[in-house]
């Protein structure tokens, strides 16, 4: 049978985790094996993650991907009018489909690919569990978006709670914190591969991350998990193990910010570069939540 090449929806590492239960769907379709499946990578992040995904043969380079090669077929999940029309999330955006989750985004997606997803719970990557977190609640503090950061000193706030509640506190990074990070006096945990995450993600206590990659991850992986996002929150997948904390809206300016960023009419990435954005305002949205709320948040899941 000719083989299947899916792309995620965008090129971040989140993207690819958000984009499972779409890859997950077509790999059961074909569980009999004749039609190898392989992920089309948007980053190098990607090409490591799908290693984790049961099911998968194996991954290519988006950049050297040729998707009128003789014998496959290519579902790119960017390819589709609710992709390419509207900014997710933007106020243009939910006046013409509503206030959708990426869930029920990706789950339009799906219905007209034919792909049978499910969306009610989810299929968590390969994990190996490291015991030593077992009891730890592990924080997500730093992302590639520094518009995303919550202020330092409610992190403070919240992990003096955690630890007066009998657990332990660190901090989850793909590389070496921030000084401003390090400065407060949680110790961090280095993953330096999307793998070494995934095992982290998966075997501890609890996560309150803000809306990243790695915060993702924990969702997947079924592990009680706290998002502080921005609004709107259109990326965070509500299921019984996962709770979010919104901020306010954000600012005109932020918002004029994000218009002039937006890509959503491009399907193909190739040549595209990201570029860190940071907040005009000084990020009053993220800061306009409490430690009280995110503690609310965990609490309800423990």
């Amino acid at each position: 049978m000719n083989p299947i090449y899916v792309a995620p929806i965008s090129f971040g590492l989140g993207d690819l985790v958000i984009s499972l239960p779409a890859i997950q769907g077509l790999i059961a379709q074909n569980s009999d094996g004749f039609a190898p499946i392989s992920l089309v990578a948007r980053s190098a992040g990607q090409a490591a993650l799908a290693e984790r995904v049961d099911g998968l043969t194996g991954s290519v380079d988006e950049r050297s991907f040729d998707p009128a090669q003789s014998g496959s077929r290519f579902i790119d999940l960017r390819d589709h009018p609710i992709q390419r029309d509207y900014w997710w999330g933007s106020l243009e955006f939910d006046r013409v489909y509503g206030a959708l989750s990426i869930n029920e985004i990706l789950a339009r997606i799906c219905n007209d690919f034919g792909i049978n997803a499910d969306f009610s719970q989810p299929a968590p990557l390969l994990a190996h569990r490291r015991s030593a977190v077992r009891d730890t609640v592990l924080f997500v503090t730093e992302t590639d978006g520094p518009m995303k950061r919550w202020p330092a000193e409610r992190w403070v706030a919240l992990a003096k709670t955690v630890r007066d509640a009998g657990s332990d506190v660190r901090l989850v990074t793909r590389a070496a914190a921030s000084t401003e990070m390090l400065e407060i006096g949680i110790e961090e945990i280095v993953a330096p591969t999307p793998g070494a995450a995934v095992d982290l993600l998966s075997s501890c206590r609890a996560v309150v991350g803000v809306d990243t990659g790695l915060t993702h991850i924990a969702v997947q992986q079924s592990t009680p998990t706290v998002t502080i996002c921005r609004d709107r929150p259109v990326f965070f997948r509500q299921w019984s193990h996962s709770r979010a904390v919104v901020g306010n809206r954000c600012d005109d300016a932020c918002l004029s910010l994000e218009r002039d960023y937006a890509h959503h009419a491009r399907v193909n990435l190739r040549g595209f570069e990201w570029r860190a954005r940071t907040c005009p305002v000084g990020g009053p949205c993220m800061a306009s939540i409490t430690a009280p709320q995110v503690i609310a948040a965990l609490g309800k899941l423990w």
